[in-house]
């Protein structure tokens, strides 16, 4: 997935609120839109560098957004819809061996009381619900999701496990916008409730699968980089 410029180099500075921080761009303090509402203190603080895209319209506070930051050697993206887009953009092509062969892909399908993120559907294959998770977030070669305790990502796993009792396959898949990890287990300590529940969905047939992803500079690229293992082992 090829993201569009144009692109500045900054220094983050600030985080007044969820969605907005200030940055360093050129000698002058810049306002942006950082879509990810999550804490990320270990991406982002004051003198990280980081990458803005220039973005203004007229319905817009900020004239950019902030899409990236380099907290060690590695540019990452901390933009949360990326996840999403690069399923949007894989599954059509047969790109992702487990949900290969559907010839059709729906988009935000409502089931139950939630609106899933995808749902696969061909004549010769039962129907495939997929939720994704976005995650920035790894320690010593190992990931984690949540960063905050997600109520909302308790529901639609329960929703994906009702969803298997009438017939569908369903699977939450992991994005992990960074290549440092080699697994990615839920956050226990940060929501025990997620993890307890993704542990139960699993048995009950719900499938979970990770991907990395890969930022080139050079080209302004995130691709879909190459499997991670999910553990489930309890803490």
């Amino acid at each position: 997935m090829k993201l569009q410029g144009p692109f500045s180099y900054g220094e983050f500075l600030e985080r007044p609120n969820r969605f907005l921080v200030i940055c360093k761009v050129n000698g002058r303090r810049v306002p942006a839109y950082l879509p990810n509402p999550g804490p990320m203190p270990d991406l982002l603080f004051p003198g990280v560098e980081v990458l803005l895209r220039y973005n203004p319209g007229t319905h817009r506070k900020t004239d950019f957004d902030l899409i990236c930051a380099r907290p060690h050697e590695e540019l990452l993206s901390l933009d949360s819809r990326v996840p999403n887009w690069l399923l949007a953009e894989a599954l059509p092509h047969d790109q992702l061996q487990p949900f290969a062969g559907y010839s059709q892909i729906h988009s935000e399908p409502l089931y139950r009381e939630s609106r899933l993120d995808f749902l696969l559907q061909d004549e010769s294959l039962p129907p495939c619900l997929i939720e994704a998770k976005s995650s920035t977030d790894a320690e010593d070669s190992i990931g984690y999701f949540p960063r905050a305790i997600t109520q909302r990502g308790q529901r639609h796993v329960r929703e994906l496990m009702h969803a298997v009792t009438e017939g569908y396959r369903a699977a939450i898949v992991f994005i992990l916008q960074r290549s440092d990890a080699s697994s990615i287990r839920p956050n226990d300590q940060i929501d025990p409730a997620f993890g307890q529940v993704l542990r139960q969905a699993a048995k009950k047939g719900v499938e979970t699968y990770a991907w990395t992803t890969r930022f080139d500079e050079n080209t302004y690229e995130i691709t879909i980089d190459r499997v991670l293992p999910v553990d489930l082992i309890p803490p």
